[in-house]
């Protein structure tokens, strides 16, 4: 027995020893495996913490109990004392863990804070209360002194935090995950049994039992980073955490990515001889960096693809090292494929990179731009990377935060627009409505953002956002001057979504604007394909009194067929086309076919790019019903419409 290792004893502490060797195991493997570590992490790491005390305080109470005479009622008070303090922050660490599972309750992670504190604080009064007035046990000379008391209250204790525990879970069960609500189902129902076994029978210390288990449990669940048995590298968790420990302790470090394409489209692992091969490549690569340089650690994201941080200041030395290492991977990958090529992206220790999340957005971006998909590619990533690719980032999380807020008012998003000459009648009798961005009081180019918003999906809210600008715009116009509408430029990927029609009605309804006085533009590309929903939410908007524009025609690829076939009422010539056939005489005359061509099946037509007395000279002379470019006016902002558009009489 555990407890005749200690000496003679007056309980049996067996199982406390043995969850104190279980708790100092499982401490010992949550500083040494680099746990995931989420936002309830720290109540599982503190918690096991005290669960290695608690067992060693509570042997030591028994021991010090059954030799009473040599230590005294003061000596075993004091360190009782000591017990129902770590018990009692075990308790409001279970109970922390057990509140924050639930994600919607992370949000009031304060409250549950304080009502956990408020429950330890009664705790700790009421066994104090004990403590002071001599119940917390007995000892009516001799050796041994009795801690019944002491144990019972324990267990009170225990048991009204248990069955605390089952009672918010049932109330947050469809918030918590299925495998949680197993667990805990299962293990405290189990934990209020012992408690009561423990409480009709204190010779024998099980209290231990009750605590460890749970963090034992949470801890193998949703924190362990178990290693690939092969390989002997852990995942993307444990990359994270040694990311963020280096950060916060101000290491220097090297972050790269190590991808093999071919490996990702294939089972390396599985029963085929080559592929049995490129998986012992893969193991000798590994075994061989790691041994040679102690300061690597690598990182299993996929079959082909793996991440390694490599701890060393930025110099020329450790440079090439990191070149060695991409020199050995091509090499032993081209003694068992020709064709298998490497992709490796090293980042320095960028004081911006914060999180692995934007490490791998960066080298994504990276490999985008540069990547030749039949060659070897590697390539260190260098300061004026870092201020791109940081540029880039901050508009991607404005853009995802306007995207989430879905503010029809949101001030980063600025309207401007740029009048349009009516050839006929001599005057601006309508405006293209332009996008901008204002971020921290600087105008973004929308060649940089509008490409990152189609990417990330928030061109749609823009659009709404830009549509509810104009219409509120609109509306003041209309009282004092006469126009006959503003366009707006949509996506391609928009014209694809189901309710589109729906919400731009819905918007024109909640401002009064009549569709007659807005217009969609789509690109030429957008209508490239023969798109179902794109011609549905087309005729839908058409019908409501909503016309459409087709804008850069002469850059895409659709059939003059198909054009005439979708509800345009204007067909806006891309500049290229204008500036072409100025120097062109063929071009010239194909333009001028396109417009007769365009003007016989009722549709009107405007240039784009107008900006000199040539440009103007020619788009009259062939008959463009509209144009639009710097020789008439440059963009404003949508209030200075005002200065262009004639007063009603």
């Amino acid at each position: 027995m555990l407890s005749a290792l200690i000496g003679n004893l007056a309980y049996n502490v067996d199982v406390e020893i043995a969850f104190f060797i279980v708790s100092f195991i499982f401490f010992i493997m949550m500083i040494g495996t680099k746990p995931r570590r989420t936002s309830s992490y720290v109540y599982d790491f503190f918690g096991m913490f005290f669960c290695i005390v608690a067992p060693f305080l509570m042997v030591l109470i028994v021991y010090m109990a059954s030799h009473i005479e040599i230590y005294g009622i003061v000596m075993l008070e004091c360190v009782m004392i000591a017990y129902i303090f770590v018990y009692s922050f075990i308790l409001f660490n279970l109970s922390m863990y057990l509140c924050t599972l639930p994600y919607r309750n992370r949000s009031k992670e304060g409250n549950y804070r304080i009502l956990c504190f408020c429950f330890v604080f009664f705790m700790v009064f009421y066994c104090m209360v004990a403590i002071f007035k001599g119940t917390m046990f007995s000892y009516y000379g001799g050796e041994v002194a009795d801690i019944s008391f002491f144990v019972i209250k324990m267990v009170n204790c225990g048991m009204v935090s248990s069955t605390a525990s089952m009672i918010f879970a049932l109330t947050v069960t469809k918030d918590m995950p299925k495998v949680a609500r197993t667990i805990i189902f299962a293990v405290y129902p189990i934990n209020v049994l012992l408690l009561l076994v423990q409480r009709s029978n204190t010779d024998n210390i099980i209290i231990a039992m009750t605590y460890v288990v749970p963090m034992c449990i949470f801890y193998i669940l949703f924190h362990s980073n178990p290693y690939d048995e092969i390989l002997g590298l852990q995942n993307t968790y444990s990359l994270e955490s040694r990311f963020e420990d280096d950060i916060l302790l101000k290491k220097p470090f090297y972050i790269g990515y190590l991808i093999i394409p071919s490996f990702n489209r294939s089972d390396i692992s599985g029963p085929s001889s080559k592929m049995g091969i490129g998986y012992e490549t893969i193991i000798d690569y590994c075994r061989m960096a790691e041994s040679k340089y102690p300061n690597l650690h690598i990182y299993k994201q996929s079959a082909g693809t793996y991440t390694f941080i490599y701890e060393a200041m930025q110099s020329d030395e450790h440079d090439k090292i990191l070149d060695l290492l991409a020199d050995l991977a091509e090499k032993r990958l081209s003694e068992i494929d020709e064709l298998a090529r490497i992709i490796m992206v090293v980042l320095p220790c960028f004081e911006q990179i914060r999180s692995i999340a934007m490490a791998r957005e960066m080298v994504n971006q990276i490999i985008r731009k540069k990547l030749n998909p039949l060659e070897n590619f590697r390539y260190v990533a260098t300061k004026e990377d870092n201020e791109k690719f940081q540029e880039r980032y901050r508009i991607e999380q404005e853009l995802m935060d306007i995207r989430l807020k879905r503010d029809m008012e949101d001030a980063r998003v600025v309207c401007y627009a740029q009048p349009i000459y009516e050839v006929e009648s001599e005057s601006f009798r309508t405006a293209e409505a332009l996008m901008r961005l204002e971020l921290d009081g600087q105008i973004v180019s929308p060649g940089l953002f509008i490409p990152i918003a189609e990417e990330t999906d928030c061109i749609h809210v823009l659009t709404l956002i830009m549509l509810s600008k104009v219409c509120k715009e609109l509306k003041e116009l209309e009282k004092e001057y006469e126009f006959q509408c503003i366009s707006i430029n949509c996506s391609a990927s928009e014209f694809t979504l189901p309710g589109l029609a729906d919400e731009i009605l819905n918007i024109l309804q909640r401002y009064d604007v009549e569709p007659k006085k807005i217009r969609l533009e789509l690109t030429e590309s957008a209508v490239a394909d023969d798109s179902n929903k794109l011609r549905n939410n087309m005729y839908l908007l058409r019908e409501k009194g909503v016309s459409f524009y087709l804008d850069d025609f002469g850059t895409g690829y659709s059939a003059m067929a198909r054009v005439i076939d979708l509800p345009f009422r204007i067909i806006k010539f891309d500049k290229t086309l204008l500036y072409q056939s100025i120097d062109d005489e063929r071009m010239d005359g194909i333009v001028s076919n396109m417009i007769e061509t365009l003007k016989s099946s009722g549709i009107n037509t405007l240039v784009e790019g107008v900006e000199s007395d040539a440009h103007k000279d020619y788009s009259i002379t062939h008959g463009f019903d509209y144009i639009q470019g710097f020789h008439y006016a440059k963009p404003v902002p949508i209030s200075d419409l005002r200065k262009y558009f004639s007063k009603k009489k």
